[in-house]
């Protein structure tokens, strides 16, 4: 089984200009971080030229029995339509839609559906503070949570066999 906690499977390249994707633009200038620019496909002047479009030609995914995508749409530091790897509401928001939309063919291309299962996580989030407002909070539960853990291993077992 493969299983990710909201990552951003098809990079982040939204073209708006929220928060935390002004501070993401800010931390790639000033750390000069390849990981960075790749997610953010910003590591070639053509997007089709981009790290994480020519990973997303690759094969991999079919290998596996069962892929779990695990998202939050308050997860703003992880684009809820990219850690699921879909085509969805978002597309208007992209800067380059049809490479989105080219780079999630890829992935499914060899992939049998009924092998992804797709968790969609709603955290009650009570606090104002500065990591909920950024959408921090939302990404960092997924690792502090241990009572999805537990639900995912008690009610989705399976996965694990």
């Amino acid at each position: 089984t493969f299983l990710t906690f909201s990552r951003p499977h098809a990079g982040y390249f939204l073209k708006n200009i929220s928060l935390s994707h002004m501070g993401l633009k800010v931390l790639q200038s000033w750390q000069k971080s390849m990981c960075l620019a790749q997610l953010s496909m910003d590591d070639a002047a053509d997007p089709r030229e981009t790290f994480m479009y020519k990973l997303s030609k690759t094969t991999g995914f079919e290998h596996f029995q069962n892929i779990v995508l695990m998202s939050c749409p308050s997860d703003q530091y992880s684009p809820f339509e990219s850690a699921r790897v879909e085509i969805g509401g978002m597309l208007d928001k992209h800067s380059h839609k049809d490479v989105y939309c080219s780079m999630v063919r890829n992935m499914w291309e060899h992939v049998e559906p009924r092998k992804v299962f797709r968790f969609d996580v709603n955290f009650h989030i009570p606090e104002n503070n500065l990591d909920s407002f950024i959408g921090r909070i939302a990404h960092i539960l997924f690792l502090e949570n241990q009572a999805i853990m537990k639900m995912i291993i008690h009610n989705y077992s399976f996965l694990f066999r």
